[in-house]
Formats: structure tokens, sequence, C-alpha cells
């Protein structure tokens, strides 16, 4: 059996550096704007998208991004 490792679909890593989320998951201003609750959502996905070239579910993305991306769009936890 393969190892999902070695598929044609990335993966998020376990660890994710500082410098990953800053290059990666670092919203720009043009990318968010409405609503906190659907800004984030959409946001993750889009910044997720770019990195992985697919949507992954919510359950694959580690708290780390999500807290990195909840940050940069000055959210609160709630969010």
């Amino acid at each position: 059996m393969t190892w999902i490792e070695r598929t044609a679909y990335p993966q998020f890593k376990r660890l994710t550096s500082a410098r990953v989320l800053h290059v990666f998951f670092t919203p720009s201003p043009e990318e968010w704007t409405g609503r906190p609750e659907s800004c984030f959502a959409q946001v993750l996905a889009l910044k997720c998208f770019q990195k992985m070239a697919r949507f992954p579910s919510p359950d694959e993305i580690p708290e780390v991004v999500m807290d990195h991306v909840r940050r940069c769009l000055e959210l609160t936890e709630d969010v």
C-alpha cells in the first residue's frame, strides 16, 4: 500500500514553521472583506488552496494554521 505522503495529493505537515505560515497563509488585504465568520472561512479555504492546490476538509487543517489566519484577520477566538 502506498504511503499518503507519496501520493499526488499534498498534505499538511505535522509541524508548520513560522516562515511557512507567513509565506503561504498570511492573507493580503485584498483577500478579506465582509462578515468575520464568512471572511475567515473564505480566506482560510483560499490560503489552503493556494498552498495545496486543493480544498482540504476542515478537520485536515492544523489548528496552528487556523490560529495564524485568525490573528492576521484580527478576529477573536470565538470566530
